[in-house]
């Protein structure tokens, strides 16, 4: 049967038997599939007939058969495919499969081919998907990469052959390659340490004062600051250094305080007379920074121990949360006394600091603090401790007291506490071994801890792409539905499950924000119904604004937990750079505390992974 079927499928497509099984459909983009050996028997002409019928439409593996098939007139054949095509995907596997000529006697003439389409066809979608296969040859195809860069028409076609050499210029190490990427590259998700490297080879004055005018220009985007920034501090540099001494005083306070964070950590005490005036007024998002950055730069000063002292019973709660982090550097026992004194704070976003600190200092003294604080705390504040419990002693009692409290009166004397290393791999295998606990609300999985939540979903028009409702109490199996359908499905099941002393609020976003109320409100039947009401109320379509959402949440100084719900990549909006939505957001969150929850529908998200890595929350998919 299979062989009648596989027989029928060559007779329909106009090749042999043998290359049946070589060019099934397959939807999505192309898959790199270059021939390694001459496929004897492929019908080329029968494919490229295929081609000038099916254009667009045509199977993707198609050209890779023709580029691998060994006949004298592929590259011939392969060239005309192009002539038949309009669109974007199979345009890429077209011009992809020319590197199947690499090592042959075709080899000049394609990427001739390739470098002319790149440099001179009419059409953008062609120049860029032919840009894309010399990339692709890296530094086999420099000389070709660098006429791109040098003279292509379409921007991103340059952008994409920097791309590629990357590496190149990190070997010629000089101004025009700094100049370069400065201008072309694009410090975005996996092209970050890749810049990074390359520029960490480019120094001299002559780079030194390029880099100047760069991080002046208003213009240049923050992506691009932070990156340049962190090269700088590579440098290990005195000059380096007073650069990013320039940047202390910038509008942009996220990029002010990285700078204060890199400055105190250079070594270079002299820059203790720039930082401290900040810490008593400079901007908020800088005070933290500030403090911790003179304590490093002291380092041990006794005066300077003073001075923390005043500063951990300041006003202001940013300059408090600095102080806890400098008094753990400080460690001295006076020190010790006052961080843990600051368990009582009255700022929970000053509490969460401290417990942080109180965890990685390692002194068995916290532990009957802990206990006695748990049970009174928030719950996400009683999370944060009963982490600190088990990274303090390696065992765990719960996240209540009453057990932890026995524990302690039966052991606490005689109770050998082990080694931070011990405990840090004993938490990490805890976490594998986790089962998802069933007692509380989930949201795709994820426990509902908080009792100040805000979920945050989209409501872009690519929320209106297929998925499944899962089956449940209104369905006995899974129905065919839309992304957002699912995700209405998901706060319809949670929202009910939740404790009514929840202060919670809903926003939903397409390019702009829709919330459903300016704050938190509580829990109590009346608002459930509300909100429940408003679940389909948003308007749907538009980009995907997820920077509006993520400060809409953090907006609202009550909120100590985000649930964000998006399909896609961020696509409008005041920031739109994956980079530089994490390294704000980083920043912002080191004096707000913000747990954030990621789920990511409809594909995997290396940008939500790492967005709810850095800031304590847990990432999942609903594909």
């Amino acid at each position: 049967m299979k062989r009648a079927f596989f027989l029928l499928l060559a007779l329909v497509s106009g090749f042999p038997c043998s290359n049946a099984l070589a060019l099934r459909r397959f939807p999505g983009p192309p898959a790199l599939i270059l021939a390694q050996s001459p496929s004897k028997g492929v019908d080329v002409r029968g494919l490229l007939r295929r081609v000038s019928q099916e254009k667009d439409s045509v199977d993707r593996e198609v050209f890779a058969a023709i580029a691998g098939s060994g006949d004298p007139g592929a590259f011939k054949a392969l060239k005309q495919t192009v002539t038949f095509l309009s669109d974007r995907w199979p345009l890429t596997a077209a011009y992809r499969a020319f590197g199947a000529f690499e090592g042959t006697p075709d080899q000049k003439n394609s990427r001739k081919f390739l470098l002319d389409a790149a440099l001179r066809h009419r059409r953008s979608v062609n120049r860029l998907a032919a840009t894309a296969s010399l990339a692709r040859l890296g530094a086999k195809a420099v000389a070709e990469l660098d006429k791109i860069v040098a003279r292509a028409e379409d921007r991103e076609a340059r952008s994409t052959a920097v791309r590629a050499l990357l590496p190149v210029y990190a070997e010629r190490a000089d101004l025009a390659s700094a100049e370069v990427v400065l201008e072309y590259a694009i410090p975005n998700g996996y092209n970050t340490t890749a810049i990074r490297r390359a520029l960490q080879k480019l120094r001299g004055s002559k780079i030194l004062r390029l880099y100047s005018g760069y991080l002046k220009d208003q213009e240049f985007s923050s992506a691009w600051r932070f990156l340049m920034l962190d090269v700088l501090s590579g440098w290990q540099d005195r000059d380096a250094c007073a650069l990013i001494a320039g940047m202390i005083r910038s509008e942009d306070q996220v990029l002010a305080a990285k700078a204060v964070e890199l400055l105190g950590r250079s070594g270079y005490r002299h820059f203790v007379r720039d930082i401290e005036p900040l810490v008593r007024n400079g901007p908020p998002a800088v005070l933290r920074e500030a403090l911790i950055a003179v304590t490093r730069l002291t380092d041990g000063d006794p005066y300077w121990l003073e001075d923390v002292l005043d500063y951990s019973r300041s006003n202001h709660s940013a300059i408090r949360m600095g102080a806890a982090v400098a008094l753990l550097e400080i460690r001295t026992e006076a020190a010790i006394d006052r961080l843990l004194e600051m368990l009582d704070d009255e700022d929970w976003r000053v509490r969460v600091e401290v417990v942080e600190q109180v965890g990685s200092l390692h002194r068995l003294r916290a532990v009957p603090l802990l206990i006695e604080r748990i049970d009174a705390e928030t719950p996400r504040i009683a999370r944060d401790m009963h982490l600190a419990l088990r990274l303090l002693t390696g065992v765990d009692h719960g996240p209540r007291s009453a057990r932890w409290r026995a524990w302690w009166l039966g052991e606490g004397e005689t109770f050998q506490q082990p080694k931070a290393k011990a405990t840090h791999a004993a938490e990490v295998a805890r976490q594998k071994r986790k089962k998802k606990s069933t007692t509380r609300g989930t949201f795709y999985g994820l426990q509902v801890l908080s009792e100040r939540v805000v979920f945050v979903v989209d409501r872009s028009g690519s929320m209106n792409g297929r998925a499944m409702l899962p089956k449940g109490p209104e369905r006995k199996k899974p129905e065919a539905s839309t992304r957002f359908e699912v995700a209405r499905d998901q706060i319809l099941s949670v929202l009910p499950s939740l404790s009514d002393k929840t202060l919670f609020n809903l926003a939903f976003f397409g390019s702009r924000i829709f919330p459903w109320e300016d704050g938190l409100v509580r829990l109590d039947e009346k608002n459930l119904k509300r909100a429940l009401k408003h679940v389909g109320r948003a308007p749907m379509g538009g980009g995907t604004n997820v920077w509006a959402g993520l400060m809409f949440a953090f907006d609202d100084p009550r909120v100590d937990t985000v649930f964000l719900l998006t399909d896609g990549q961020p696509s409008s909006g005041e920031v739109i750079d994956t980079q530089e939505i994490r390294a704000r957001i980083e920043r912002l969150n080191r004096t707000r505390k913000v747990v954030i929850h990621c789920v990511s529908v409809g594909r995997k998200s290396r940008f939500l992974r790492l967005l709810a890595k850095e800031n304590g929350g847990l990432y999942t998919e609903a594909l």
